[in-house]
């Protein structure tokens, strides 16, 4: 009896079912292996997206360790900072310039990269006017320090130390809340307020590096004009001579706490204490004997002891 399943014409059912059944099969592979090839396609890039982001907060987070470990109190720390922080916000913006809009984590990373690039960016620019301000005081100190006549002009007024903490004032106005600026559970910037109490102590170093410039200059000018009254016994010009260089010398010797120097050839905060402090002893010494009731041996004594007291001064900016 013939298969009702089987065609009498020659066409046979069964091989046509067998038939359907492995194109639909292969379909099927085909579409799997497609869809395969595409996910693995998306992974990768995804992939790709995640490594870049990625490395970019790493960037961002050793950046931040060398902005904490730093001494940004000390005016000549800038420079390093300041170029790294230059190559990294350039290599950080180049890879966010690549990157669309993703999911909400990417959004989220994308987001926090983006305002800690914008925090140093303001960053960099007040170590920038730091810098500027660090090459015009160091400048003027050597000016002051190996003068013979007047130097035409005022250091503690002929810089700008105003712009300085405007820049300053600016980086606290553009504080980042710490959640904003926190990836993958990293902070992508440096510890903001000890950022900015340095900077602040870094512009009263320039401060104090400038009073002790204006009073270099000043005292000399005023305890030459003491000398030569003394050494022509005109006592009374002499002691209003001394008396202001005294007083100048009181209120300008700097302290201590700080030891920064501008420059290599320049003098430490400290040295500069040591040096207007030994020219404050010098001219005590010419005063207490700035007086013609004075035995002449006496004055001559002691005039000599204050003349070793400058000349160890002058040292200080010699050595």
């Amino acid at each position: 009896m013939a298969d009702p399943d089987r065609s009498t014409d020659g066409f046979d059912l069964e091989d046509l079912r067998e038939h359907i059944a492995r194109r639909k099969l292969l379909w099927g592979v085909a579409a799997l292996g497609g869809g395969s090839i595409l996910i693995t396609q998306s992974d990768s890039t995804d992939k790709e997206d995640t490594d870049e982001l990625a490395q970019a907060e790493t960037q961002l987070v050793e950046l931040a360790g060398l902005v904490n470990d730093a001494d940004l109190e000390n005016p000549r720390e800038a420079s390093f900072l300041h170029n790294e922080i230059t190559q990294a916000v350039k290599s950080v913006t180049d890879t966010l310039g690549q990157h669309d809009s993703g999911g909400p984590q990417t959004e989220q990373r994308l987001s926090a990269l983006n305002v800690a690039i914008d925090y140093y960016n303001t960053l960099e620019r007040t170590l920038n006017t730091g810098m500027t301000l660090l090459t015009q005081v160091a400048d003027s100190e050597l000016e002051v320090l190996h003068h013979k006549r007047s130097v035409g002009y005022d250091p503690v007024t002929a810089f700008d130390l105003g712009s300085f903490g405007e820049s300053i004032t600016r980086l606290i106005r553009s504080k980042k809340d710490t959640e904003t600026v926190t990836s993958e559970g990293q902070t992508l910037v440096p510890n903001q307020s000890q950022v900015i109490d340095s900077l602040r102590v870094q512009r009263d170093v320039f401060d104090r590096h400038l009073t002790a410039q204006q009073t270099y200059l000043d005292t000399a000018i005023t305890i030459e004009s003491g000398i030569r009254a003394y050494e022509q016994s005109q006592y009374d010009t002499a002691q209003s001579k001394l008396s202001q260089a005294r007083g100048s010398l009181s209120a300008g010797i700097p302290r201590t706490e700080f030891p920064y120097r501008l420059s290599n050839t320049g003098l430490s905060i400290g040295q500069y204490a040591t040096l207007l402090g030994l020219r404050r002893e010098g001219v005590s010494k010419l005063l207490s004997v700035c007086d013609e009731s004075v035995p002449e041996q006496e004055r001559r004594t002691v005039a000599n002891s204050a003349v070793n007291h400058f000349f160890e001064a002058r040292q200080v900016v010699i050595n």
